[in-house]
């Protein structure tokens, strides 16, 4: 290749004078004039899309809470069950959160959404709403019951039965 193909190179006139324009750019170059269509307001959604859009973000809202469920075990997971201050702020926070969430977000998330017609239809958004943060609780529990803290024995419960001693032992086989 030559330097003068580079600055000025072959360019074939296409076979056909006719190249079909996509889809929305039939119009033609704009020239800022007032020709054009003018654009058509858009219409106002019905009270019915309303309250179709108002279920739909209200089941988004539901569901929000289930999103941090698989964090929250990986989480509990990772840290271990030994009683150290990381684990223990970890578990507490695994419990208090959803409950206050539950006592206190549960009116206040769904209260902008709620009208006399879908009143019924929200009901089950609130549900699932408290059903996600009571599984978040639930792996609070878990990790609790994992770090002995949860009563699940008779010696828990009853003074003259002994509580279960755990027998752990070091196993070395070194030279």
């Amino acid at each position: 290749m030559s330097f003068n193909e580079l600055v000025h190179p072959k360019v074939l006139a296409p076979a056909s004078g006719d190249i079909v324009l996509p889809p929305g750019f039939g119009g033609g170059p704009s020239t800022g004039s007032t020709k054009s269509k003018k654009a058509e307001p858009v219409k106002k959604p019905s009270e019915t899309e309303m309250d179709q859009l108002k279920v739909k973000k209200a089941w988004e809202i539901a569901t929000s809470p289930a999103k941090s469920i698989p964090m929250n075990l990986i989480m509990s997971y990772m840290t271990g069950n030994s009683l150290q201050m990381i684990p223990i702020m970890m578990t507490l926070m695994l419990l208090w959160n959803p409950i206050r969430a539950i006592f206190t977000e549960t009116g206040a998330a769904f209260q902008d959404l709620t009208n006399d017609r879908i009143a019924n239809e929200l009901l089950l958004p609130k549900v699932v709403f408290i059903l996600c943060h009571l599984a978040n609780t639930g792996i609070g529990v878990w990790k609790l019951n994992k770090m002995g803290l949860v009563p699940n024995s008779e010696a828990d419960w009853l003074a003259w039965k002994d509580a279960v001693k755990v027998v752990e032992r070091l196993v070395y086989s070194g030279n």
